[in-house]
């Protein structure tokens, strides 16, 4: 089915899903860009998807900080009194996914990123809201360098359980495997998970790609361990406890809420910092020659 927006027109198809494709659209009168999500139902998936487009609308017409995605309007299409499509528009956001192979980063600039993504999730969690899908391909870098987190479709109201497994496996916090209530410690795991993901090229493993995540199609007939759970070799110790304390299994073990993750970011940037310094100073001490040695020179 195709895509009509009366007060639109269509620029470019920006990508696709399972069952939706996202478009770069204009409004006719203002000019102004938009992306706008259409998603084609069928009867046997009408309601979860709409529950969805309606969980993502409510979430992000609640939300105003420049970490977050705007979403503006939700539009269905019916025919025969049945809705046979629907259309969310949303701030459109220019820039690469961290998922994405030409994304590049110094290890500065990504924690910083990741601050940024802190704070828009801490803005959520004051509203009661969990997004419950961090991942790379959520996570967009502007060419401006700003960080935007995307999709809330499968955000969910403070401390309440699902119906039913949402979320994916790679970054799902063993509580949303096992339905059980979700919080903001939820979100932490989520975003501990994703940072060792773009800074390893692999899974961290979790209570979902341990256990059922293993019968997804894509890995059916692998064993676990020969899963890629990436290396951790180069990576400095305070990045890695760093992830180690948001990945924790049990959430009272986690960093207590995004306000303690962005202290922890902060003082690890600092060390960072003063380690490097520490690096130059030591090089620089190494090639400069001794007194000795200049007066032998001269």
């Amino acid at each position: 089915m195709a895509l009509i927006l009366p007060d639109y027109r269509i620029i470019r198809e920006i990508g696709k899903g399972a069952n939706s494709t996202l478009y770069c659209v204009e409004n006719i009168q203002t000019g102004e860009l938009r992306a706008a999500k259409h998603v084609v139902l069928n009867e046997k998936d009408e309601d979860k998807f709409i529950d969805q487009l309606r969980a993502e609308q409510a979430t992000g017409q609640t939300l105003d900080h420049p970490t977050l995605r705007k979403i503006y309007d939700l539009r269905y299409v019916r025919k025969l009194f049945r809705v046979q499509a629907a259309v969310l528009l949303m701030e459109y956001v220019d820039g690469i996914d961290m998922g994405s192979s030409k994304f590049r980063w110094t290890l500065p600039q990504l924690l910083g990123y990741f601050r940024s993504v802190a704070e828009g999730l801490g803005a959520m969690h004051h509203f009661k809201f969990v997004h419950a899908d961090l991942k790379p391909g959520n996570l967009i870098v502007t060419p401006s360098e700003e960080v935007k987190l995307i999709d809330f479709g499968q955000s969910s109201a403070m401390l309440q359980a699902k119906e039913r497994i949402q979320g994916t496996p790679d970054y799902m916090a063993p509580e949303q495997a096992k339905r059980s209530v979700l919080d903001h410690r939820t979100d932490v795991f989520g975003l501990g998970a994703t940072l060792h993901k773009v800074l390893t090229g692999g899974a961290r493993q979790t209570e979902m790609n341990k256990t059922a995540g293993m019968h997804l199609q894509a890995r059916i007939g692998k064993r676990v361990s020969d899963m890629n759970w990436g290396s951790t070799e180069n990576i400095p110790t305070c990045v890695l406890r760093l992830i180690e304390d948001c990945c924790k299994d049990e959430p009272v073990d986690r960093l207590a809420d995004m306000r303690a993750v962005i202290h922890r970011v902060d003082l690890t940037l600092t060390i960072l910092e003063h380690q490097a310094a520490s690096a130059k100073a030591k090089s620089d001490a190494t090639a400069a020659p001794s007194k000795a040695e200049r007066s032998q020179e001269q």
